[in-house]
């Protein structure tokens, strides 16, 4: 059960965080300069990170409206997790330039 509230409330987080970000984000690529790249990194990856957050938990919502047995929800779970995971090293993997200087 309060895994259940956990998972609505973070639901309800990354929503409200998306929009700022997505803020920030546009305001960073459109207004900053080059000494501000570190910055952008930081904002792209959270932006990433929070999607894949949002994105993936929805999906998990969506899937145990179905019902699956207790092997299967764990099952989704640990797959959601680990592409999740392997999303956001994918997508930080675009970025390392940014956040390591030359």
């Amino acid at each position: 059960m309060l895994r259940s509230i956990l998972l609505w409330l973070t639901q309800r987080i990354t929503a409200v965080l998306l929009v700022v970000f997505l803020g920030l984000h546009l305001w960073a690529s459109n207004f900053t300069t080059n000494w501000a790249a570190f910055l952008r990194a930081i904002v792209d990856l959270s932006l990433l990170a929070l999607a894949l957050v949002h994105g993936l938990n929805g999906v998990r919502t969506v899937v145990l409206d179905y019902g699956p047995s207790l092997a299967g929800r764990r099952f989704l779970s640990a797959s959601l997790a680990l592409l999740g995971i392997a999303g956001f090293l994918f997508g930080a993997f675009g970025f390392w330039p940014l956040l390591v200087p030359p």
